[in-house]
């Protein structure tokens, strides 16, 4: 197991991982059983992250604390956290809407469940909200905040918990608007458009506040970190 105060190695490769290497990998799983080789591969995918959330951090604070595989841990567990809290109260919401079009409305269960498609697209939009909100809150309150920054980054916090269950709840209602667009259209294209979104805003309302009970967990401090390391300079030889 790798030291969680030890920064990745450089020459970790940053490439995009391609969509449909997670799907294979769970299709591996689910027909070998080998829990074994998906550890490593799920490790190996998460070093490439990593090396990528670094490469792309925009400031010296933000690439420091993503080096070190404690705060990456901390940043990637709150985002699971995070998302699924967001599930839940997606899963509360579809449970009334996909009976309402099968039975209430008599479309039947097929055609409901393809509600349930934006599902994905919007938890990997919660995660990464969540993941940015707790990066943000390790970075204002450093390794040893004071009381002031910890009152100040709960604040922050708050309204960070709330954006990320705002865009979860609105990316789902939104996408789902569209679908019932095929259903239950509005007379016109800018109607249904408009209905959507406002639509969508105040199911992201409702689950951006709910999400707010999620700020002390985006507005913790930083673990210890490894001291930056420096390289001494030479004397000159005048001077030995």
């Amino acid at each position: 197991m790798p030291d969680p105060l030890v920064p990745i190695k450089k020459e970790e490769p940053t490439e995009t991982l391609p969509a449909i290497v997670e799907p294979l990998m769970a299709l591996h799983l689910l027909i070998t059983q080998d829990t074994e080789q998906n550890r490593r591969w799920n490790d190996r995918i998460e070093a490439i992250r990593q090396a990528s959330a670094v490469e792309a951090a925009p400031d010296p604070p933000s690439k420091r604390l993503l080096a070190s595989r404690a705060a990456w841990d901390e940043m990637r567990t709150t985002g699971q956290l995070g998302a699924t809290l967001s599930i839940g109260l997606g899963a509360a919401w579809m449970a009334w809407l996909v009976p309402l079009y099968a039975i209430g409305h008599g479309f039947g269960w097929l055609a409901a469940l393809t509600y349930l498609l934006p599902v994905p697209l919007a938890t990997r939009v919660a995660r990464t909200l969540w993941e940015r909100a707790s990066l943000a809150g390790m970075r204002d309150l450093g390794q040893r905040p004071t009381l002031r920054q910890r009152l100040a980054t709960l604040v922050r916090g708050t309204v960070r918990s709330f954006g990320a269950g705002f865009g979860f709840g609105f990316t789902l209602t939104f996408l789902q608007g569209l679908i019932s667009g095929f259903m239950t259209p509005e007379p016109t294209l800018i109607g249904e458009l408009i209905a959507d979104t406002a639509f969508a805003a105040a199911a992201g309302m409702v689950s951006g506040t709910l999400s707010t009970i999620m700020a002390p967990l985006v507005s913790r401090a930083a673990p210890e970190l490894p001291a930056p390391t420096h390289t001494p300079k030479a004397l000159p030889t005048g001077d030995l």
